[in-house]
Formats: C-alpha cells, structure tokens, sequence
C-alpha cells in the first residue's frame, strides 16, 4: 500500500524539481567575443564561414582583433577571407 502512494508523490517530486533546472542559452549564441587587453567584449554574432585563417574584425578606431565563439581562448574561429571584417 505504501508503495503505491511513494512512488507517484516521488515523481510529481522530482518532475516540479526538474522544471527549474532548464537553462535559457539563446542569448548567448548570437554574440562572438574579441579580446581588448585581457578583457572580453562581447560583439554582435559575425558570419565567419568557414576554412584554415583566425577569423578577425577590425574597430572603427582601427584597431583588428581575433573573433572567438565563447570568452575562452581555444574557440577562435575560422575563416577562409584575408581581410578582417568591418564593425
């Protein structure tokens, strides 16, 4: 008898406890990060394509910097143009 009443209030349990580990990465998708100094600055998503060069922009003061996917050093992306791309 006891289990016939544990195991559904154990599933309604974790069911209410799983609706809140859910995690929203929407947001972050559409940024790429360059890196100024040994800050990260998040800019607007940049369609690199794809091929064997770092992926760069160029500032409008000038300056070029390396694209990365996430704020870490090993996700540089890749492209196949020459030039940097224009912010």
């Amino acid at each position: 008898m006891k289990t016939k009443f544990l195991l559904p209030v154990l599933a309604m349990i974790f069911a209410i406890g799983m609706s809140f580990t859910t995690v929203n990465s929407s947001a972050d998708e559409a940024l790429d990060y360059i890196r100024v100094g040994s800050d990260w600055q998040e800019i607007p998503e940049i369609d690199c394509g794809s091929g064997s060069l770092t992926c760069q922009v160029r500032m409008e003061d000038g300056s070029i910097h390396e694209v990365y996917d996430t704020p870490s050093l090993s996700s540089r992306k890749k492209t196949s143009r020459t030039t940097p791309f224009q912010l």
